[in-house]
């Protein structure tokens, strides 16, 4: 599977996986809703009904009369829904005996309620042809007041025709806003699987040009080398003092593999957070006056001025290693890109929070477009950042990623008439403590 298919198969994945979640997520929400609105409407039937129980099991004797919806036919309330709540008794051999009492209109509709002796004390939802019931079967015991009720099975009928036309209604509206909110699960999938993928991508991406750039410039070391140890196989009788520049060659590409390879080590540890930082205080102007000393033969057996500005005094919390590796790092790229006669310095001023390191030349100004990549691995300009110099293009990618350690931040800026700065801002105290 190449990489564009990988990256492809993942990013289904993602979108199924974020589809299948929201999906699963909609669902549960409607479920929960729907059973909870369900259930707060049978609990005001059902508390209705339990109010019908306690009474008709209590000592009150004429209630139930007063409560009946119906009488003789005609409503006994102005309540739109007269059968919403009806008493029907029924004699042990299962008849209703209360036709009277809940009216002929009524007992048409409800004439049809069979006594199932097996339900006594269970809260019912029937369906019939009439509409749609809740009830409640009792069994009145024999030493009531009511002698209506006595020792009779009494079945409390709740009319729920409206309260089910509420369900029907919140269903479809329910699940109408199920496909919109689903449709727009599939849309936020689509680009949340995208999005999420997006630094995957570039990351898959800068491994491929990294792994490309490794290759290459590994390659062209030991490409001299071998085409020069195979030039002098050809000359087996010929002396050293012969095969001088070859043998000089080969060492200088071998340092230079060298270098490149302990650069890539540094890199590979950068990224697998490997590396710790060895975090400790140090006095800045003994620290960088020692370290900075051997750049002046440098810069004198290079007919260039290097000169140094220090704080007389402060202290900062750094790693030593890895500031003297970020110092050789910028110094030798200051060095590289300037002719005789330019100028190299560092430059360092403390503050209360923060400290800054610069280091500066007054060679070739760095373009705006160069700017924006120079801190990226491998990245050489056109013109002054080539092999020729014998850099690998990974010193300040290794040196922004030293200041990055030390939650710092190198930036570059041009130096008039022409020149540029590499200026590294530190905290007084790093944040990895």
């Amino acid at each position: 599977m190449n990489s564009d298919a990988a990256i492809e198969h993942q990013r289904r994945r993602l979108f199924v996986a974020q589809l299948l979640s929201f999906a699963g997520l909609f669902i549960a929400l409607g479920l929960i809703v729907f059973v909870m609105y369900e259930r707060s409407v049978y609990h005001d039937v059902d508390q209705t009904m339990m109010q019908q129980k306690y009474k008709l099991l209590s000592s009150q004797a004429n209630f139930a009369i007063d409560r009946n919806p119906l009488r003789n036919g005609k409503p006994a309330t102005n309540d739109p829904s007269p059968m919403r709540t009806t008493l029907l008794v029924f004699n042990n051999k299962g008849k209703i005996t209360n036709q009277a009492q809940i009216g002929m209109d009524a007992y048409a509709y409800l004439q049809y309620m069979k006594l199932n002796k097996k339900y006594l004390n269970v809260k019912r939802t029937l369906n019939t042809t009439s509409g749609t019931y809740r009830t409640l079967l009792i069994k009145v015991r024999k030493s009531s007041p009511n002698r209506s009720y006595a020792g009779k099975y009494v079945m409390v009928v709740q009319n729920i025709d409206s309260q089910m036309f509420a369900l029907k209604s919140f269903r479809q509206a329910l699940v109408l806003t199920m496909v919109i909110f689903w449709l727009l699960a599939l849309a936020l999938a689509y680009w949340l699987s995208n999005r999420s993928m997006a630094p995957i991508v570039v990351a898959w991406q800068h491994q491929q040009d990294f792994v490309a750039d490794a290759a290459h410039e590994l390659r062209a070391p030991l490409a001299v080398i071998q085409s020069q140890q195979e030039a002098m196989l050809t000359k087996p009788h010929a002396k050293i003092i012969d095969q001088t520049e070859a043998i000089a060659t080969s060492l200088a590409e071998t340092k230079r593999l060298r270098q490149l390879t302990g650069d890539l080590l540094t890199i590979a540890k950068a990224d697998s957070n490997a590396v710790q930082l060895d975090i400790q205080p140090f006095e800045l102007n003994p620290y960088f006056t020692k370290l900075l000393r051997p750049y002046d033969d440098i810069a004198a057996s290079q007919a260039k001025t290097f000169t140094m500005d220090l704080p007389e005094h402060g202290t900062a919390l750094f790693d030593s290693e890895r500031i003297h590796q970020l110092m050789v790092l910028l110094l030798d790229n200051a060095f590289k890109y300037t002719a005789a006669g330019d100028q190299v310095w560092v430059k360092i001023t403390l503050s209360a929070n923060d400290w800054k390191l610069v280091v500066g030349n007054s060679g070739p100004t760095i373009s705006d477009e160069d700017k924006r990549h120079i801190f990226e691995r491998f990245y050489r300009a056109d013109k002054s950042r080539n092999r020729q110099t014998g850099g690998s293009g990974l010193g300040l990618s290794i040196g922004a990623w030293i200041v990055k350690a030390h939650h710092g931040k190198l930036t570059v800026t041009d130096v008039q008439p022409h020149g540029a700065e590499f200026n590294a801002k530190f905290p007084r105290v790093p944040k990895v403590l």
